[in-house]
Formats: C-alpha cells, structure tokens, sequence
C-alpha cells in the first residue's frame, strides 16, 4: 500500500474515533451537585426550599403591584379578623404528620399490625381537584387582593421509596408553595425550572431575581431523591385562563411533561402554584419556621403563611401598606469591567460605532469623555505604528491589539460614582415599626446610611438595634445578629460573612452592650443588619448566596452603621441608669423624711417656745421635693452621652464587665 493510501485511512480512522471530552449541559452538572445550591441532607435543606420559593413568591408580589396601574385598596395592616377567619378554616384541615409517622414507627417496631394512610392519586384531574381545596382557607386574601404567600410542608408515607423502620431516618415531604403574585405566562411556565431561565441573567438590580439557579435545583433535588413529577399552576395577572402541568425537568434542560399543559379556569385570580416532593432527614423547629418569621420582618409589606409538618399554622401579617420602589436596572459602571468583559460586550453590542458603544454601555461615561478615551489609545497605537481606531469605526471591525489598548485607556480613566437610583432601602421608620410589632422591645432604634458604592455598583446599609421587653436573653450569638441582604434573611455560613465580621469589629462594650467570646453583643438584644442593592449580586461567595465576600467598603460601611445605633443605644441606657440611681438616692432619703422632719421640727419648735412647725407637712414637702432630686453629674453625664460624634464613637469607656464563661458560638 502506498504512502498516501496509508494515510487516508489512518485519517478517516481518526476522524472516526471519538474524543475523551464530551460536551455537557448545565442542567446535568447540577443535577448531581444540588448542594452548591444548599440542597444537601440535613436539617438546612429544609430551609432552602422555603428559601427558593418563597423569595420567588416574594419577588411575584411586588413585580404584579410594581405593573398593576390602579392599585388595590389595602388598609394600613392587615384586618386581624381575616387571620381568625383564616384559623378557623384551617382549624382540623391541617395534622400533626410528625406525630402520626412516631407512632407509625413504634407500631412498626413493637410488631403491631399498622395501617398506612391511602396514597393521594396522582392524576392530573386529581391533583387539580387538591389545588381547589388548598385555596378554600385563602379565599378571603384572594377576594381583597391582599399579597399573600403560602407555605405548607407535611411529612408524607411512601413505603415504595423510604420503609416505616429507615435506620438512616429518611422522609418524604410534601412541600407547596402559593402566591397571588404577577404569574407567568405559558411561555414562561415553559422554561420555568430549567436552568438558566432568569429574570437577571442580563442586568443587575435589587431584586431577588425569579426562577435562577434556585427552583431547577429544587426540582433537580425532588426528582432525584422520590422519582416524582412536579406540579404547577400559574396564572397571569390580567389572564382569563390559568396553566396546569405535571412535569419532569430532563438534563437536556427541556421538559418531560405527564399531564398538561392544559388551560382551564381556576377560583383565583393570578399567581403561582407549586406542589413537590423530596427526601430528607426528619423536619426539625428552628429552621425553615425561622426563616419565614425573619422574612417577614424585613417584607412586611405582604403577608407570609407557613404550615409546618406538626400542623402549626404561622401567619405573619402584612404590617404597612407601602410597598418598596421599584428598584431600577444598574448597568455597567467602567470601574467593575474586567477586559473579559470588556471584549464580550464589545462582541455583543449592537451599536454601529465604538463612541456609542462606551456612552450607551456604560453608565457615567460621557461623549467627550468617549473620544479621550479613544484619542489615548490611539496615542499607545501610533507609537506601535498600528492603524489608529476611528471614532466612528464599528466595534467588531476592531483588532485584538486596538481593543487591548481600547481597555487600557478606558480602564486608566477617572469616572463619577454610579448613581444611588439603584438602592431601595426598608428606612427606618418602617424598620422600627416592624421590629416594634414584631418583638415589642423597650428600646428600638434604626440607622439607614446614605447609598455608596464598590465594584462599580451602590448599595446602602441599613442596622436596627432592638432591647428588651419581649426580647429574651440570647444563648448564643446567631440569636442575636440576624442578617439580610435585599429583603432576604441568611442564616446559614455566618462567621464566614462580612456582616458578621463588621460587627465583630465594633467595640460594643463602648456602647455598653457585653459581648460573647466572639465579639457579637449578648443579653436581651437583637441586632439586624441589611445590605441592599445590586452590589451585593457580585459579592455573593457561592451559589447559595448565604455569605457576603469581605470587602474594605462594605466593611467600613456597616461598622459606622453599628456605631451610629450603638450610640442611640447608650444614650437610652444612660438615661435609664441614671433615673435608677436618682430613684434609689430618693427612695433612701424618702424612707428617713418623717424621721428627720419630727426631729427638725422639735429643735425649732423647742427653740421658739411653742407649735410653730407641723411636722407632717414638712415630710410630705420634703417628699415632694425629692422625687425630682438630680445631682449635678447626672446632668453632666447625660448630656456628654447626647452629643455623640463619628470621631470619638469606637474610643474604649474602659473595660467594663468581661464575657467570661461564655461560650463563642457561630
């Protein structure tokens, strides 16, 4: 065989083996790494379903009351009948599933004959028919347009996937999820729970974002731990007919559907609808229940229900009336572009010519300041004796060399800060309210610092600092500082957050407050802490979006946030320390008054020769004098506390009482 003959054929031999790479998807990556997302076994991954939907039911609410011109008429709380009117319908619907499986269990190991509940039938029509009678209890907060989200989580018997007797302690849950939020559409309803199908995929804003990474994981894990179809029903805001389907999310990111998609008229008037379920350990308090009550603090502008596996119904009621602005879309600011970035916008844009392309794309960039740009790389190009770049030339027409010396000089450039529009905080009288409602404390106080920004991006801080009254004293530190970031409570990966190293870095026993060993304040106090704005979007440490990155702006920010609350805090302490000490001084010499006065009176009586002076009236003088005894340093004292400044507030008091025998826990 000759030479050119032998290599054809090695060539088509090669052509026909195939290579070690193979191409995959997204979807079928994640599908087997749901705990990046937070869907791993344990006691959390119960909260992270109710993390995923319920802040996509959120982000529906206000995305409908955003759209909708006339708006519902709503009262200034929710009327507190409509939640005994709730009760009472939820009253024997709702069971104690923990229990009931306990004592299936124990039936089961004593050797007793059990009788497991009837299997729910899983036809469309069937699944349909449960949907109508999940609604009946809400059919007042659907009647009056109030924004509502609903969370019910039962444990459930399915012998053919997990035994009575698991020794690994495995259940099946149900999990739904409702809102009457905007609702999808059905073309949206199609992608909905596959990856990658975002609201935010293209620009950042403050807002939760829908249907990201969150949902398809929660599908994902679902799928694969009970082999069971997801249901939902969704219906569009303005829509005459709501979407029903049964389906299985495939790794091919497409949808294997087993009833539906099928259009009919539901009793409601938009929303969405989500029935699924999933394997895990046992459903403890302390978790998913925690997270619904956080998350109604800092969104107290709809109302939140959730029904735990015991049957308990939680309902956190709409405490405002007012609804956040709506964020609007930050685009991309010159100082947070990386070359990489710089080229694929290069790459994607649309616009005919490169001035326009860096005055449209990015935000604080000018005309003229277009042209210097561009002028000084073609100073870097004329001293390599390259073609220079023409400021009407077209951005895909550009060399990799002119684009590199494009970047340089546009990096190299001197921009105004992004602009603050972007930032929608809770403010502080609407975070005072809320946390007055909510724990009823002695003392609550809030601080909104003004918008800043880092990365390109503004984000604004806000801290509330709550003592006493219902407030009970805290046994470890992540009872005390709870973390938000746009709206939405963390409370996972806490050490690892740069909310709690900024409180840590404060020297709260200036401000009165002992601290545990880890530096977090201890005692009847509760501190929040709320980091909003699209910023946080680039400095989140993981997909499960728990910690913040430590950054030396950020950082800054919620310390003088703290300090500023930390002297609100001392002053009120102050003046109450003071008043004990007045009162005590006053009870001391209230006790001795009759005694004093009988003498007094006796020594001027004896010395006048007769009844001049009454001694009861004296004592009662007296004792009216003295409740409004105050000595010169209490004065002193309170008003030195009052002016308070920036350039004394983290400077020790002295070291005060220690922490010891406290245990530092995260």
């Amino acid at each position: 065989m000759s030479s050119s003959k032998k290599s054809k054929s090695a060539g088509k031999k090669a052509s026909r083996e195939a290579g070690d790479i193979k191409q995959g998807t997204i979807a079928k990556f994640m599908r087997k790494r749901t705990q990046l997302v937070g869907f791993e076994t344990g006691l959390n991954k119960h909260t992270q379903y109710s993390i995923e939907f319920l802040d996509n039911a959120i982000d529906a609410l206000e995305s409908w009351w955003w759209r909708k011109k006339r708006k519902p008429r709503i009262t200034d709380q929710l009327d507190p009948e409509i939640i005994k009117d709730i009760r009472k319908k939820l009253d024997g619907k709702t069971i104690d599933s923990i229990a009931r499986s306990k004592k299936l269990e124990k039936d089961v190991r004593a050797g007793k004959e059990v009788e497991i509940p009837p299997r729910q039938k899983e036809t469309l029509d069937e699944r349909i028919k449960r949907f109508r009678k999940f609604l009946v209890p809400f059919r007042p907060l659907i009647r009056k347009n109030e924004p509502f989200a609903v969370l019910k989580l039962t444990e459930v018997h399915m012998p053919d996937l997990v035994a009575l007797d698991d020794e690994e302690g495995f259940k099946v849950y149900e999990f739904t999820c409702f809102d009457n939020g905007i609702g999808m559409v059905p073309q949206d309803l199609e992608k909905f729970g596959i990856y990658l199908a975002s609201s935010k995929s293209e620009k950042l804003r403050q807002t939760r974002g829908s249907q990201g990474f969150g949902a398809p994981s929660a599908f994902s894990d679902a799928q694969n731990t009970t082999g069971k179809p997801i249901f939902t029903v969704s219906k569009r805001m303005g829509a005459k007919m709501a979407t029903v389907a049964d389906f299985y999310t495939t790794t091919e990111n497409t949808k294997d559907y087993v009833g539906g998609p099928k259009q009919m008229k539901l009793p409601f008037k938009h929303g969405t609808y989500v029935r699924l379920n999933y394997l895990n350990i046992q459903y403890r308090r302390g978790y998913a229940d925690i997270y619904a009550e956080m998350a109604s603090l800092l969104n107290s502008h709809v109302t939140i229900i959730f029904i735990d596996p015991y049957g308990e119904v939680h309902i956190y009621p709409r405490r405002v009336s007012k609804f956040p602005e709506e964020p609007k879309y930050a685009q991309p600011h010159p100082a947070s572009i990386r070359i990489g970035e710089f080229q694929d916008l290069l790459r994607e844009t649309k616009e005919k010519t490169v001035r326009s392309f860096l005055t449209r794309a990015f935000v604080r960039l000018s005309s003229n300041k277009a042209k210097d740009i561009i002028k000084a790389a073609n100073v870097e190009l004329g001293k390599r004796r390259l073609d220079k770049i023409k400021v009407s030339a077209a951005p895909r027409s550009l060399s990799k060399v002119q684009v590199e010396l494009l970047y340089r000089a546009f990096s190299s450039e001197d921009y105004y800060a992004p602009p603050t529009d972007t930032v929608v905080p809770v403010g502080e009288e609407i975070f005072e309210q809320t946390i007055k409602m909510a724990y009823q404390p002695d003392f609550v106080t809030s601080v909104t610092r003004k918008p800043t920004s880092g990365k390109g991006l503004s984000f604004a801080i806000e801290v509330c600092i709550a003592y006493g009254g219902e407030i009970e004293p805290a046994s470890s530190a992540p009872m005390v500082l709870w973390r938000f970031v746009n709206r939405v409570p963390k409370l996972r990966d806490n050490s690892d957050c740069a909310t709690w190293k900024a409180s840590t870095m404060v020297n709260w026993k200036n401000y009165k407050l002992k601290t545990f060993d880890n530096g977090i304040p201890r005692g009847p106090v509760m501190v929040f802490i709320h980091v909003c704005g699209a910023y946080v979007h680039v400095m989140f440490k993981g997909q499960s979006k728990q910690a913040l990155a430590e950054d030396e702006v950020l950082l800054k920010e919620i310390k003088l946030a703290l300090e500023e609350a930390g002297r609100k805090f001392r002053r009120y302490i102050t003046r109450r320390e003071t008043a004990k000490r007045k009162a005590k001084r006053a009870g001391i010499l209230a006790m001795y008054a009759d005694q004093f006065t009988h003498s007094l009176v006796t020594i001027a009586n004896g010395y006048a020769g007769k009844e001049v002076y009454d001694a009861e009236t004296l004592a009662s003088k007296l004792r009216d004098a003295i409740t409004g005894f105050e000595t010169k340093e209490d004065v002193d004292e309170t008003e030195t506390d009052s002016k308070g400044s920036d350039l004394v507030s983290d400077v020790p008091l002295g070291e005060g009482e220690d922490s010891e025998g406290e245990q530092e826990e995260e």
